[in-house]
Protein backbone atom coordinates (compact mmCIF):
# COMPACT_ATOMS: atom_id res chain seq x y z
CA UNK A 1 0.00 0.00 0.00
CA UNK A 2 3.00 2.68 0.86
CA UNK A 3 4.20 2.44 -2.72
CA UNK A 4 1.00 2.83 -3.86
CA UNK A 5 0.18 5.28 -2.18
CA UNK A 6 3.42 7.19 -2.86
CA UNK A 7 2.94 7.31 -6.80
CA UNK A 8 -0.96 8.42 -6.23
CA UNK A 9 0.24 11.33 -4.18
CA UNK A 10 3.12 12.50 -6.85
CA UNK A 11 0.77 12.00 -9.68
CA UNK A 12 -2.27 14.03 -8.42
CA UNK A 13 0.28 16.72 -7.16
CA UNK A 14 1.47 17.37 -11.19
CA UNK A 15 -2.30 16.74 -12.75
CA UNK A 16 -4.95 16.49 -10.57
CA UNK A 17 -7.05 17.68 -13.14
CA UNK A 18 -6.10 14.44 -15.72
CA UNK A 19 -9.14 12.63 -14.51
CA UNK A 20 -10.37 9.41 -12.94
CA UNK A 21 -8.60 7.24 -15.15
CA UNK A 22 -4.77 9.05 -15.03
CA UNK A 23 -5.41 8.91 -11.04
CA UNK A 24 -6.32 5.30 -10.59
CA UNK A 25 -3.92 4.22 -13.83
CA UNK A 26 -0.84 5.30 -11.55
CA UNK A 27 -1.21 2.19 -9.76
CA UNK A 28 -1.16 0.10 -13.15
CA UNK A 29 -4.67 -1.38 -12.62
CA UNK A 30 -5.98 -1.85 -16.55
CA UNK A 31 -6.85 0.18 -19.65
CA UNK A 32 -9.73 2.84 -18.63
CA UNK A 33 -13.10 1.84 -20.06
CA UNK A 34 -15.10 4.45 -21.68
CA UNK A 35 -18.00 5.03 -19.09
CA UNK A 36 -21.75 4.43 -20.75
CA UNK A 37 -22.90 7.64 -22.70
CA UNK A 38 -25.11 9.74 -19.51
CA UNK A 39 -29.00 9.29 -19.90
CA UNK A 40 -30.65 11.58 -22.57
CA UNK A 41 -33.29 14.13 -21.11
CA UNK A 42 -36.55 12.62 -21.17
CA UNK A 43 -39.62 14.47 -23.02
CA UNK A 44 -40.64 17.37 -20.97
CA UNK A 45 -37.79 16.91 -18.51
CA UNK A 46 -35.54 19.51 -17.82
CA UNK A 47 -32.64 18.89 -15.36
CA UNK A 48 -32.09 22.44 -15.12
CA UNK A 49 -35.61 22.69 -13.24
CA UNK A 50 -34.92 21.75 -10.59
CA UNK A 51 -32.63 23.94 -8.05
CA UNK A 52 -30.55 22.07 -5.54
CA UNK A 53 -32.29 22.26 -2.13
CA UNK A 54 -30.11 23.69 1.24
CA UNK A 55 -30.85 21.20 3.56
CA UNK A 56 -29.15 21.96 6.88
CA UNK A 57 -30.89 18.88 8.67
CA UNK A 58 -31.78 15.71 6.56
CA UNK A 59 -35.15 13.96 7.10
CA UNK A 60 -34.49 10.81 4.94
CA UNK A 61 -35.81 7.78 3.92
CA UNK A 62 -35.38 4.63 2.03
CA UNK A 63 -37.93 2.66 0.81
CA UNK A 64 -37.43 -1.04 0.97
CA UNK A 65 -35.48 -2.19 -1.74
CA UNK A 66 -37.58 -2.60 -4.97
CA UNK A 67 -40.19 0.09 -4.11
CA UNK A 68 -38.82 3.42 -5.15
CA UNK A 69 -40.75 4.17 -8.36
CA UNK A 70 -44.35 3.06 -6.56
CA UNK A 71 -43.26 5.10 -3.37
CA UNK A 72 -42.27 8.09 -5.70
CA UNK A 73 -45.02 7.60 -7.94
CA UNK A 74 -48.10 7.15 -5.40
CA UNK A 75 -46.65 8.53 -1.81
CA UNK A 76 -44.93 11.63 -2.35
CA UNK A 77 -47.55 13.48 -0.71
CA UNK A 78 -47.81 11.48 2.60
CA UNK A 79 -43.62 11.47 2.37
CA UNK A 80 -43.69 15.05 2.52
CA UNK A 81 -46.67 15.53 5.10
CA UNK A 82 -44.89 13.41 7.64
CA UNK A 83 -41.97 15.60 7.04
CA UNK A 84 -39.47 13.93 4.99
CA UNK A 85 -37.53 16.09 3.16
CA UNK A 86 -34.68 13.88 1.30
CA UNK A 87 -35.77 10.59 -0.74
CA UNK A 88 -32.73 7.88 -0.53
CA UNK A 89 -31.59 6.08 -3.57
CA UNK A 90 -29.09 3.43 -4.72
CA UNK A 91 -27.20 3.01 -7.89
CA UNK A 92 -26.94 -0.29 -7.68
CA UNK A 93 -24.06 -2.24 -9.64
CA UNK A 94 -22.62 -6.52 -9.57
CA UNK A 95 -19.24 -6.47 -9.22
CA UNK A 96 -18.12 -10.01 -11.31
CA UNK A 97 -15.75 -12.42 -11.04
CA UNK A 98 -13.08 -10.68 -13.22
CA UNK A 99 -13.84 -7.17 -11.39
CA UNK A 100 -16.00 -5.82 -14.36
CA UNK A 101 -19.04 -4.09 -13.07
CA UNK A 102 -22.91 -4.87 -14.36
CA UNK A 103 -25.59 -2.43 -13.81
CA UNK A 104 -28.87 -3.50 -12.02
CA UNK A 105 -31.94 -2.17 -13.21
CA UNK A 106 -34.44 -0.79 -10.39
CA UNK A 107 -37.13 -2.56 -12.38
CA UNK A 108 -38.05 -4.56 -15.48
CA UNK A 109 -38.84 -2.29 -17.96
CA UNK A 110 -35.30 -0.68 -17.23
CA UNK A 111 -33.28 -3.16 -18.22
CA UNK A 112 -32.42 -2.19 -21.69
CA UNK A 113 -31.44 1.09 -20.06
CA UNK A 114 -30.49 0.84 -16.41
CA UNK A 115 -29.02 5.10 -16.20
CA UNK A 116 -31.88 5.99 -17.53
CA UNK A 117 -34.36 4.33 -15.31
CA UNK A 118 -32.59 5.84 -11.82
CA UNK A 119 -32.47 9.39 -13.58
CA UNK A 120 -36.20 9.09 -14.03
CA UNK A 121 -36.72 8.63 -10.29
CA UNK A 122 -33.94 11.55 -9.35
CA UNK A 123 -36.55 13.49 -11.30
CA UNK A 124 -39.26 12.19 -9.98
CA UNK A 125 -38.34 12.82 -5.91
CA UNK A 126 -37.12 16.83 -7.58
CA UNK A 127 -40.19 17.29 -8.92
CA UNK A 128 -41.99 15.90 -5.71
CA UNK A 129 -40.33 18.73 -4.01
CA UNK A 130 -37.90 16.21 -2.17
CA UNK A 131 -34.47 16.09 -2.74
CA UNK A 132 -32.15 13.20 -3.89
CA UNK A 133 -29.22 11.43 -1.61
CA UNK A 134 -27.80 9.04 -4.35
CA UNK A 135 -25.55 6.01 -3.40
CA UNK A 136 -22.83 3.93 -5.84
CA UNK A 137 -24.00 0.56 -4.76
CA UNK A 138 -21.13 -2.17 -5.79
CA UNK A 139 -21.73 -5.50 -4.53
CA UNK A 140 -20.02 -8.83 -4.61
CA UNK A 141 -22.14 -11.82 -4.31
CA UNK A 142 -19.09 -13.37 -1.43
CA UNK A 143 -18.95 -10.40 0.56
CA UNK A 144 -15.29 -8.42 0.24
CA UNK A 145 -13.55 -8.37 -3.15
CA UNK A 146 -11.24 -10.93 -3.43
CA UNK A 147 -7.47 -9.74 -3.80
CA UNK A 148 -7.23 -11.25 -7.62
CA UNK A 149 -9.66 -9.01 -8.67
CA UNK A 150 -9.52 -5.79 -5.88
CA UNK A 151 -7.70 -3.55 -8.30
CA UNK A 152 -9.94 -4.40 -11.53
CA UNK A 153 -12.59 -3.86 -9.12
CA UNK A 154 -11.47 -0.41 -7.44
CA UNK A 155 -10.74 1.12 -10.99
CA UNK A 156 -14.43 0.37 -12.48
CA UNK A 157 -16.14 1.17 -9.20
CA UNK A 158 -13.96 4.67 -9.65
CA UNK A 159 -15.13 4.93 -13.11
CA UNK A 160 -18.86 4.59 -12.11
CA UNK A 161 -18.54 6.60 -9.26
CA UNK A 162 -17.24 9.51 -11.36
CA UNK A 163 -20.20 8.98 -13.80
CA UNK A 164 -22.73 9.30 -11.83
CA UNK A 165 -20.72 12.06 -9.73
CA UNK A 166 -20.93 14.38 -13.25
CA UNK A 167 -25.38 12.98 -13.37
CA UNK A 168 -25.95 13.69 -9.99
CA UNK A 169 -24.19 17.52 -10.76
CA UNK A 170 -26.36 17.59 -13.94
CA UNK A 171 -29.40 16.73 -12.00
CA UNK A 172 -28.54 19.21 -8.77
CA UNK A 173 -28.45 16.16 -6.72
CA UNK A 174 -28.32 17.60 -2.69
CA UNK A 175 -26.00 14.62 -1.31
CA UNK A 176 -23.37 11.69 -2.75
CA UNK A 177 -21.85 9.37 -1.87
CA UNK A 178 -19.36 7.70 -4.38
CA UNK A 179 -19.91 3.76 -2.68
CA UNK A 180 -21.72 1.76 -0.50
CA UNK A 181 -19.40 0.47 2.33
CA UNK A 182 -16.80 0.70 0.86
CA UNK A 183 -14.51 -1.37 3.84
CA UNK A 184 -17.06 -4.09 3.65
CA UNK A 185 -16.79 -4.17 -0.24
CA UNK A 186 -12.66 -3.79 -0.31
CA UNK A 187 -11.56 -4.57 3.35
CA UNK A 188 -10.64 -1.98 5.78
CA UNK A 189 -7.35 -0.64 4.36
CA UNK A 190 -7.86 -0.75 0.60
CA UNK A 191 -11.82 0.76 1.31
CA UNK A 192 -10.09 4.11 3.54
CA UNK A 193 -7.64 4.28 0.97
CA UNK A 194 -10.22 4.12 -1.87
CA UNK A 195 -12.47 6.40 -0.07
CA UNK A 196 -9.55 9.11 0.20
CA UNK A 197 -8.31 8.76 -3.23
CA UNK A 198 -11.69 9.04 -5.26
CA UNK A 199 -12.73 12.34 -3.52
CA UNK A 200 -10.79 14.36 -5.46
CA UNK A 201 -12.16 13.30 -8.73
CA UNK A 202 -16.11 13.31 -6.90
CA UNK A 203 -15.35 17.03 -6.23
CA UNK A 204 -14.09 18.35 -9.79
CA UNK A 205 -17.59 17.44 -10.81
CA UNK A 206 -20.15 17.69 -8.29
CA UNK A 207 -20.14 20.64 -6.08
CA UNK A 208 -23.13 19.16 -3.52
CA UNK A 209 -22.56 17.85 -0.34
CA UNK A 210 -20.49 14.54 0.21
CA UNK A 211 -20.86 11.20 2.53
CA UNK A 212 -18.46 9.02 2.93
CA UNK A 213 -21.50 6.10 3.74
CA UNK A 214 -19.95 3.18 6.25
CA UNK A 215 -21.64 -0.10 7.18
CA UNK A 216 -21.12 0.44 10.85
CA UNK A 217 -18.09 2.41 13.69
CA UNK A 218 -16.25 -1.19 14.11
CA UNK A 219 -13.72 -0.36 11.65
CA UNK A 220 -12.82 1.72 14.87
CA UNK A 221 -9.37 4.05 14.76
CA UNK A 222 -8.72 3.68 10.69
CA UNK A 223 -6.45 6.73 10.21
CA UNK A 224 -3.61 4.43 9.58
CA UNK A 225 -5.20 3.93 6.20
CA UNK A 226 -5.97 7.23 5.02
CA UNK A 227 -8.72 10.37 5.48
CA UNK A 228 -11.75 10.76 5.20
CA UNK A 229 -10.97 15.18 5.84
CA UNK A 230 -12.35 16.70 2.63
CA UNK A 231 -16.11 14.59 3.04
CA UNK A 232 -19.23 16.90 4.61
CA UNK A 233 -19.98 14.19 6.83
CA UNK A 234 -19.50 10.75 7.87
CA UNK A 235 -22.62 8.03 7.89
CA UNK A 236 -23.22 4.53 9.75
CA UNK A 237 -26.11 2.10 9.16
CA UNK A 238 -27.95 0.98 12.14
CA UNK A 239 -30.47 -1.66 12.87
CA UNK A 240 -32.15 -2.64 15.99
CA UNK A 241 -32.12 -6.36 14.41
CA UNK A 242 -31.10 -9.70 16.54
CA UNK A 243 -30.73 -7.62 19.70
CA UNK A 244 -32.14 -6.37 22.66
CA UNK A 245 -33.55 -2.62 23.16
CA UNK A 246 -30.96 -2.64 25.85
CA UNK A 247 -27.95 -3.92 24.07
CA UNK A 248 -29.43 -2.21 20.94
CA UNK A 249 -29.18 1.53 23.14
CA UNK A 250 -25.46 0.06 24.97
CA UNK A 251 -24.40 -0.30 21.25
CA UNK A 252 -25.34 3.21 20.38
CA UNK A 253 -24.21 4.99 23.38
CA UNK A 254 -20.75 3.35 23.74
CA UNK A 255 -19.73 2.29 20.35
CA UNK A 256 -21.80 3.94 17.24
CA UNK A 257 -22.24 8.19 18.81
CA UNK A 258 -18.51 8.17 19.97
CA UNK A 259 -17.33 6.50 16.68
CA UNK A 260 -19.12 9.18 14.91
CA UNK A 261 -18.03 12.19 17.20
CA UNK A 262 -14.53 10.71 16.55
CA UNK A 263 -15.18 11.18 12.81
CA UNK A 264 -16.69 14.53 12.35
CA UNK A 265 -13.63 15.96 14.98
CA UNK A 266 -10.64 14.33 13.90
CA UNK A 267 -11.42 15.17 10.35
CA UNK A 268 -13.01 18.19 10.56
CA UNK A 269 -16.13 17.31 8.87
CA UNK A 270 -19.81 19.26 9.21
CA UNK A 271 -21.00 16.39 11.30
CA UNK A 272 -22.39 12.71 10.94
CA UNK A 273 -25.73 10.72 9.83
CA UNK A 274 -27.60 8.10 10.43
CA UNK A 275 -27.44 6.54 6.61
CA UNK A 276 -29.73 3.91 7.39
CA UNK A 277 -32.03 2.77 10.62
CA UNK A 278 -34.55 0.75 10.89
CA UNK A 279 -36.60 -2.08 13.67
CA UNK A 280 -38.41 -4.50 12.24
CA UNK A 281 -41.65 -4.73 12.42
CA UNK A 282 -42.45 -7.67 14.53
CA UNK A 283 -40.65 -6.24 17.02
CA UNK A 284 -43.65 -4.79 19.36
CA UNK A 285 -41.97 -2.03 20.55
CA UNK A 286 -40.50 -0.60 17.01
CA UNK A 287 -42.57 3.09 17.67
CA UNK A 288 -40.81 3.12 21.39
CA UNK A 289 -37.64 2.54 20.02
CA UNK A 290 -37.65 4.98 17.11
CA UNK A 291 -38.63 7.20 20.04
CA UNK A 292 -35.92 6.40 22.29
CA UNK A 293 -33.25 6.55 19.02
CA UNK A 294 -34.60 10.05 18.39
CA UNK A 295 -34.18 11.46 21.63
CA UNK A 296 -30.65 10.20 22.48
CA UNK A 297 -29.04 11.11 18.81
CA UNK A 298 -31.43 14.23 17.35
CA UNK A 299 -28.90 16.65 19.32
CA UNK A 300 -26.02 14.47 17.91
CA UNK A 301 -26.37 14.27 14.34
CA UNK A 302 -27.13 16.20 11.16
CA UNK A 303 -29.50 13.75 9.68
CA UNK A 304 -31.32 10.44 9.41
CA UNK A 305 -32.18 8.17 6.02
CA UNK A 306 -35.02 5.59 7.78
CA UNK A 307 -36.17 2.59 6.85
CA UNK A 308 -38.26 1.57 5.52
CA UNK A 309 -40.96 3.94 3.15
CA UNK A 310 -43.76 0.83 2.45
CA UNK A 311 -44.07 -2.60 2.13
CA UNK A 312 -41.45 -5.36 1.77
CA UNK A 313 -41.03 -6.19 -2.06
CA UNK A 314 -39.06 -9.04 -2.60
CA UNK A 315 -40.60 -11.91 0.04
CA UNK A 316 -37.72 -14.00 -0.51
CA UNK A 317 -35.21 -11.58 0.71
CA UNK A 318 -33.88 -12.93 4.17
CA UNK A 319 -33.33 -9.48 5.76
CA UNK A 320 -36.10 -8.59 8.24
CA UNK A 321 -39.18 -6.23 6.96
CA UNK A 322 -38.86 -2.89 8.37
CA UNK A 323 -41.57 -1.45 7.30
CA UNK A 324 -42.63 1.73 9.17
CA UNK A 325 -45.64 3.32 7.02
CA UNK A 326 -49.07 2.34 8.28
CA UNK A 327 -47.68 1.43 11.81
CA UNK A 328 -47.43 3.64 15.15
CA UNK A 329 -43.77 4.55 14.20
CA UNK A 330 -44.74 6.25 11.57
CA UNK A 331 -46.54 8.60 13.83
CA UNK A 332 -43.33 9.33 15.88
CA UNK A 333 -41.03 9.77 12.85
CA UNK A 334 -43.46 12.25 11.90
CA UNK A 335 -43.90 13.94 14.84
CA UNK A 336 -39.53 14.34 14.89
CA UNK A 337 -39.33 14.92 11.69
CA UNK A 338 -42.01 18.04 11.48
CA UNK A 339 -40.83 19.13 14.69
CA UNK A 340 -38.59 21.89 12.74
Amino acid sequence: MTVRKNIVILIVAACITVGATAYFLAQQVHDHKTAPPAPQPQENASSQSHQRLNLSFFKGVWTQPGGEKRALEHDTDNMIADGINIFALSIFYDINSDGTLTPVPFAPEWEENPEEGYVTLIRKAHDAGLGVYLTVDVEYADGVVPAGIRDVAMQNSADVSVYWAEIAEQENVELFSPINEPTQVFGVEDGIWWSENILPLIKQRFSGEVAVKFYGPELGDFSEHGTIAGYDYVSVHVYAIDTSESEFFEYLGETVIPFLNWCVESYGLKGSLFGEMGVPVTEERQAQIFQRFFEETWDNTKGYFICGWGPKIEQTDPFPDVEFTGKPAENVIREWYTST
